[in-house]
């Protein structure tokens, strides 16, 4: 299987569990579980328990629980090369576009964190705001803002570094 094609499946599954872990949260919301929300839940539960140990393992390239044999170590990590196309640490000398392999990569990353790390990451990475003033946008405080971009940070890294597996 092509490494696209390996991508477009973990992207894939990663999908599905979020919706798992959105009908999850749908169930145990309810004041009162009727015993078909109990099965459910139970059944929700092995799902999401299946799906977690199959990503694990695409992105690993190896069984999860598997302490030797032969490991496809940062398979499926990020380019470095990605993240400074996102993070404008260096000066830019020529304007690029990223490709459609590298925004799905891209994207496929920042999905991983969660819509506040994401939008924080995105204002004082990308867009080179200041903590001030991303925290009077976002209506929270500016130590707020430094939590939720060094989770993003580490995240990205634990990512990029291939030990990311699993979604929040």
């Amino acid at each position: 299987m092509s490494d696209t094609n390996m991508r477009t499946l973990i992207f894939e599954y990663k999908q599905s569990l979020r919706a798992l872990k959105e009908m999850k949260a749908a169930i145990e919301v309810k004041e009162e579980l009727t015993e078909l929300d109990l099965q459910d839940k139970t059944l929700i539960n092995s799902m999401i328990n299946e799906m977690e140990f199959v990503i694990q393992w695409m992105m690993s390239g190896r069984h999860p629980s598997a302490r030797r044999g032969a490991d496809r170590s940062g398979a499926c990590t990020l380019d470095p090369k990605l993240l400074e196309a996102v993070v404008p640490n260096r000066a830019v000398t020529e304007e690029r576009k990223l490709t459609a392999d590298e925004q799905w990569l891209l994207d496929d990353v920042l999905g991983d964190l969660t819509k506040r790390e994401r939008e924080v990451f995105t204002l004082v990475r990308a867009k080179g705001l200041s903590f001030e003033y991303t925290a009077e946008l976002l209506g929270v405080t500016k130590s707020s803002i430094q939590t939720y971009l060094e989770r993003a940070e580490r995240k990205i890294e634990e990512r990029k570094n291939g030990s990311l597996f699993l979604v929040s």
